[in-house]
C-alpha cells in the first residue's frame, strides 16, 4: 500500500511540474531607456499622440534627484532609447497616472511629486500636464493648492459623475510624517485645487489603487501603509468614508497594491507587496474577497521569500483563463508566478537575468502582434453605471455603445489598466465596449537604479500569418500564409476592399499606398483576428520638377510631390547644372502641402553642379501628423541667375552619392523622379539673342518649321502661344504680335 501510495504522489508532482511551464518570456530585456541618473519611478503606458500604438510615460526622481518627467513616443511599435518628450519642471516624482480629464480625447498626466526643492524637509505638489493636441504641455497646467508629501496616485471616478478624479497617497514614512489622504475632484475638466475629500486618518501611504470591491457600482480605494499594511475606504454611492473599514493582519510596511481576481470567481481580490526597508519580512500577500465584497484580513497566499518587495502587475501572460502575478523588489531579479487553480505559486515559475530595483510594473504589448479587437457586451438594467471588461489591460478603447448610441467622450470614463468604465448615465439594456487586447504582453518595469526596461514575450501569436513580400511597386502580387495553429474558417482582409476566405490566398495590390491586412480565424477555444497594420507597401510615389521658362534674375522653382504613402521625412538631393550660373538663395514650403512642417532643413549646399539636399520633418509637439497621401507642391527653392540664357537640367537622380530618401516612419525607400528642363529666357526670343520677339526670330522660327534651320535653342521660350508644343500657330502668333498689334507672347507664363 505504502509504494501504491508513493506512486500516486510521484504521479501527481509530476503531473503539477508539466503543468507548470516556463513562461516564454526573454530572460534579458529587448529594450531599455538610455537615459542616466533620472530615478524612474512611474511607469504607464497610453496612446499619447493618438496614431494608434501606444507610448510610455515615466515620472522621475524618486526621493534622489530632482528630474524631469519623459515620454518615450512609439514609432509604429518600436520604442526609441531616448525620450522624444521632457518636462520643463525638475522633481522628486514618485507615480503618476495617465487619463482623459478635460475628455478632449487626448490622454492627460498627473504626477506624484514626493518631496520638495529642499529634500525630506519641505513638503511638494502634485501636478497635471494637460494634453491638448497630442502631447502634454511642457510645464503643469494645474498644482494642487496645498503642499503635500505625495509619492503616488491613481484616477477614478469616485462621485460617480463620468469624469476622473484625482486620489492621492499621501505622508512621508522616514521622517513618519502623517498626514490625511485626499481626492481632488474633476469639475467640468478642472481638478479641485483643494481637496473635496480627506481622510480622518493620517498615515505615510505610498500607494494607492481603485476597485468595485463590493461590487456595489462604484469605486472603492485601497492604500498601501506604513502604519497599518493595507487599508480599504469603501464608496457608498459616491461618498468615500473617512476612515478605512477594513486593514490587514500584517501591518508591516506595505509598498505596493493592485486589485485582481485572482481565484476567478467575479469578485476582486487585494494583491500587496510589502517591503522589509522599515520593518517586517517584506512578503508578497494575496487577501481574497469572501465572495460578499469583504476581504479575510489574513492572507490567503503568501510568496516563499520577503524582501523589498515593490513592484506588482497582474495580466494572463499563459492565456488560461486566470491572471498571474509579475513581482519585483529592490535588489533583485523580478520574477513570475503562475496562477494554478485559483492561486499563485509560490515560488516564482520565471525570473529575469537583470538584478534590478524595481519601482512599477506594467504588461503591455510593445510591438502590438498579439493584439486583437473584442466587443464585450454586457446587460444592464439602469441600476448602475460602472463595468468592467472581461479582459485587462486595455491596448486602446475605441468605441462605447449605450442603449444603441455610440457615447461621446464626455459621456464616460475608463481605466486602461484594470478595464473599468464610468459612465455619466446608466444604461437600461446593456453597453457594447469595442476595444483592443493583446494575448501577447510583454512585461516592463520602471527602475531607479539604472535603465527601465522591456521584456518580450516570445510566444507565437494566436492568429499568426506572413507575406512572401511586403514591399515593391504597384501593381504588386503578394502570397499571404497563415500559420496559425489548428485555424479554420479565415476571412482575409487587404485594406483596399478586397477579401478573402482562402486560408492562404494570393493577392494583386493595384495602387500605391500602406495597406493593413487582417485575419479572422476559428481556433480550437474561440474565435480570434489580428491586424497587421502597413504590412504590404505598395509604391506610388513620385518626386518630379515641371518644365519652366524664367524671365527674372530672382525667381521660385516649385517641387512636386506625389505620393501614396504618409510621409514623415524626404531627403532631397538636387542638380541644377547646366549653361546659366544659378545660386540657391533659400527655400521655403509658403502655399505648399507642407506649409506646416515644423522643420525644414538645408544640410548641405556647394556649387551649382553639386547637390543640395533638404530635410523635411513634423516633429514639433502638437504637430506630428504626417503629410497624407496627396499630389502637389511639397517645397520652393529659390534662386537668382547670374549670367545669360540657356538650359539647365532639374533632377534627383544624377548625382553621385545622391541619399534620395523618402521616410514613412514604417519605412524608407527612394521614390520616382521625373526631371525637367528649367530655361533661363525671354519669351518670344526664338533665337536666343536676348532681345525678345523681332523679325528675326520669325526668319529662325520659319526655318525650323520648314526644316532648313536650327531648333531653337530654348524651346519653351519658343512656345509663344503657350499651347505646349511648337507648331505654326507660334509663328502666327508672333506675325500678329508684330504687324497686327496682337497680344505679346506669354509662353505659358
Amino acid at each position: 500500500m505504502r509504494k501504491y501510495h508513493y506512486f500516486v504522489i510521484l504521479f501527481i508532482l509530476i503531473l503539477a511540474a508539466n503543468l507548470i511551464a516556463q513562461p516564454k518570456i526573454d530572460n534579458d530585456p529587448f529594450w531599455q531607456s538610455s537615459e542616466i541618473n533620472v530615478f524612474s519611478s512611474g511607469i504607464i503606458w497610453r496612446d499619447c499622440n493618438g496614431d494608434g500604438y501606444v507610448d510610455v510615460f515615466f515620472s522621475n526622481g524618486n526621493d534622489i534627484v530632482e528630474a524631469k518627467n519623459n515620454i518615450y513616443i512609439s514609432s509604429y511599435g518600436v520604442l526609441p532609447s531616448s525620450a522624444t518628450w521632457y518636462s520643463v519642471n525638475n522633481e522628486y516624482s514618485g507615480h503618476s497616472a495617465v487619463g482623459d480629464i478635460d475628455d478632449n480625447g487626448y490622454p492627460d498626466w498627473v504626477v506624484a511629486n514626493y518631496i520638495g526643492a529642499d529634500g525630506f524637509s519641505t513638503a511638494n505638489l502634485a501636478n497635471l500636464y494637460y494634453n491638448m493636441n497630442g502631447f502634454p504641455n511642457i510645464t503643469p497646467d494645474w498644482y494642487s493648492g496645498d503642499s503635500i508629501y505625495n509619492f503616488a496616485n491613481a484616477l477614478g471616478d469616485f462621485d460617480n459623475d463620468g469624469d476622473l478624479d484625482l486620489v492621492v497617497a499621501t505622508g512621508e514614512i522616514y521622517e513618519s510624517v502623517y498626514l490625511p489622504d485626499r481626492i481632488y475632484y474633476n469639475i467640468n475638466g478642472q481638478l479641485q485645487s483643494l481637496p473635496g475629500w480627506q481622510s480622518t486618518y493620517e498615515d505615510a501611504t505610498l500607494d494607492v489603487t481603485v476597485g468595485d470591491v463590493d461590487k456595489d457600482g462604484d469605486l472603492d480605494i485601497a492604500f498601501a501603509s506604513d502604519g497599518i499594511g493595507a487599508g480599504i475606504y469603501y464608496n457608498n454611492n459616491g461618498t468615500i468614508e473617512a476612515s478605512p473599514s477594513w486593514q490587514s493582519a500584517n501591518t508591516e510596511p506595505a509598498n505596493t497594491l493592485i486589485f485582481g481576481d485572482v481565484n476567478g470567481d467575479g469578485w476582486l481580490d487585494l494583491v500587496v507587496a510589502f517591503n522589509k526597508q522599515l520593518g517586517g519580512d517584506g512578503y508578497f500577500m494575496v487577501y481574497f474577497n469572501d465572495g460578499s465584497g469583504n476581504l479575510n484580513p489574513v492572507a490567503g497566499w503568501q510568496s516563499s521569500t520577503g524582501g523589498y518587495g515593490s513592484g506588482v502587475a497582474m495580466y494572463d501572460y499563459d492565456n488560461d483563463g486566470d491572471e498571474d502575478l509579475a513581482a519585483g523588489s529592490w535588489g533583485s531579479n523580478f520574477v513570475l508566478y503562475e496562477n494554478i487553480g485559483g492561486t499563485f505559486t509560490t515560488s516564482p515559475v520565471w525570473q529575469a537575468n537583470p538584478s534590478t530595483l524595481v519601482e512599477e510594473m506594467a504588461w503591455v504589448d510593445v510591438d502590438g502582434d498579439g493584439l486583437e479587437w473584442l466587443i464585450d457586451t454586457i446587460p444592464a438594467d439602469g441600476s448602475r453605471k460602472l463595468f468592467y471588461t472581461k479582459h485587462h489591460p486595455l491596448y486602446a478603447i475605441d468605441s462605447v455603445i449605450m442603449d444603441g448610441s455610440k457615447l461621446a467622450d464626455p459621456e464616460y470614463c475608463y481605466d486602461m489598466v484594470y478595464g473599468w468604465l464610468s459612465l455619466v448615465s446608466a444604461p437600461v439594456t446593456e453597453i457594447k465596449v469595442f476595444y483592443k487586447y493583446s494575448f501577447k504582453n510583454d512585461i516592463t518595469i520602471s527602475n531607479w537604479d539604472t535603465f527601465n526596461m522591456a521584456f518580450e514575450d516570445t510566444s507565437k501569436p494566436l492568429i499568426d500569418f506572413y507575406a512572401d513580400t511586403t514591399f515593391g511597386w504597384a501593381p504588386l502580387e503578394v502570397q499571404f500564409t497563415d500559420s496559425s495553429i489548428n485555424s479554420n474558417n479565415w476571412n482575409w482582409g487587404f485594406d483596399d476592399g478586397s477579401i478573402s476566405s482562402e486560408q492562404n490566398p494570393i493577392h494583386t495590390f493595384e495602387t500605391g499606398g500602406a495597406f493593413n491586412v487582417s485575419l479572422t480565424a476559428q481556433l480550437p477555444d474561440a474565435i480570434h483576428n489580428h491586424t497587421e497594420r502597413n504590412m504590404v507597401v505598395v509604391l506610388g510615389d513620385t518626386i518630379y520638377f515641371k518644365d519652366t521658362l524664367i524671365t527674372t534674375q530672382n525667381f521660385s522653382i516649385p517641387v512636386y510631390l506625389s505620393n501614396s504613402i504618409p510621409m514623415e521625412q524626404l531627403i532631397l538631393p538636387i542638380y541644377y547644372g547646366g549653361d546659366v550660373d544659378l545660386d540657391l538663395t533659400g527655400f521655403n514650403t509658403d502655399g505648399c502641402r507642407t506649409d506646416y512642417f515644423y522643420d525644414v532643413k538645408k544640410i548641405s549646399h556647394n556649387d551649382p553642379s553639386s547637390q543640395v539636399v533638404l530635410n523635411l520633418k513634423s516633429t514639433a509637439p502638437g504637430l506630428y501628423n504626417p503629410l497624407p497621401p496627396g499630389s502637389g507642391k511639397v517645397l520652393n527653392l529659390e534662386f537668382t541667375q547670374n549670367t545669360g540664357l540657356g538650359n539647365n537640367q532639374f533632377d534627383s537622380t544624377t548625382l553621385n552619392f545622391r541619399s534620395l530618401q523618402f521616410e514613412a516612419g514604417f519605412i524608407d525607400f527612394v521614390p520616382r523622379v521625373i526631371d525637367a528642363n528649367i530655361q533661363v529666357g525671354i519669351c518670344g526670343d526664338v533665337n536666343g539673342q536676348g532681345d525678345g520677339t523681332t523679325i528675326s526670330d520669325i526668319t529662325y522660327y520659319v526655318g525650323y518649321m520648314f526644316q532648313w534651320g536650327d531648333a531653337p535653342p530654348l524651346e519653351t521660350a519658343a512656345d509663344v502661344d503657350g499651347s505646349g508644343a511648337l507648331l505654326v500657330s507660334d509663328l502666327t502668333y508672333m506675325v500678329a504680335y508684330l504687324f497686327q498689334s496682337g497680344p505679346a507672347p506669354h509662353c505659358g507664363l
